[in-house]
């Protein structure tokens, strides 16, 4: 079916977008990581907590925290999909 195959495609090209965006958050996470020396998972504990204070650091580390576990979703759903 010519359909199939263009989905497969298209699914494909945002299976791509979805391992850059990864990538990128992947990075940009561990230099907050490194630069207040705390994981991510001990940040978001002690943000959520209210204990971090209003630095934009944290704020934008919150954030992008949050879009990697959106990304890394949409990237498991996709490689549902065309499996």
């Amino acid at each position: 079916m010519h359909f199939a195959n263009e989905i497969k495609i298209s699914l494909k090209r945002e299976y791509a977008l979805c391992s850059n965006a990864i990538a990128f958050y992947k990075k940009a996470i561990k230099e907050f990581e490194q630069k207040y020396h705390l994981s991510t998972h001990a940040f978001l504990k002690k943000f959520e907590a209210g204990q971090m204070g209003d630095d934009a650091d944290y704020f934008d580390w919150y954030a992008f925290a949050k879009f990697l576990a959106q990304w890394q979703k949409t990237q498991s759903a996709i490689r549902s999909a065309v499996r």
